[in-house]
């Protein structure tokens, strides 16, 4: 069992990385990484999204085709986030585009029609890219806040 010192040598650069590293846990900066790596899903589930062959009515507005797609969002989640710990986006749609989630509950189809997913194939294409995303962001602000 091996007994002995630690020493420290430049205690003022220890302490200087220590804070650097708490920045990097910092809440703006797990955002910054989180929202990175949202973005690419977003940008895979707008190619996805269902574009429909007819525009039609609803309350007085008129539905296009592409609709779904132009109104999808990437949207900040403070429900679900934990400050300093974990920030949750969310990939949805607009009100204008509420049907949306009708689109949603046909990921499996049903006895009457044709199953049309597009959210989780977004998600799984692209969800490994998304944490590679995140952790470049990650260490590229270690490299940053420690001097390289």
């Amino acid at each position: 069992m091996a007994t002995g010192k630690l020493t420290i040598e430049n205690p003022d650069a220890m302490a200087s990385i220590i804070d650097a590293l708490e920045q990097v846990a910092s809440e703006s900066v797990l955002r910054q990484a989180t929202v990175a790596g949202a973005r690419l899903i977003f940008e895979e589930v707008k190619i996805r999204a269902p574009i429909g062959d007819r525009s039609w009515q609803s309350k007085g507005q008129t539905r296009y085709p592409g609709m779904l797609r132009d109104n999808i969002l990437l949207a900040y989640d403070k429900e679900r986030s934990v400050e300093g710990i974990r920030a949750t986006y969310l990939v949805t749609w607009s009100k204008d585009a509420f049907y949306g989630r009708f689109l949603e509950l046909k990921e499996h189809g049903s006895s009457r029609e044709a199953a049309q997913p597009f959210l989780r194939p977004a998600y799984e294409a692209t969800k490994q890219a998304a944490a590679d995303k995140f952790g470049e962001v990650i260490d590229r602000k270690v490299k940053e806040l420690t001097n390289g």
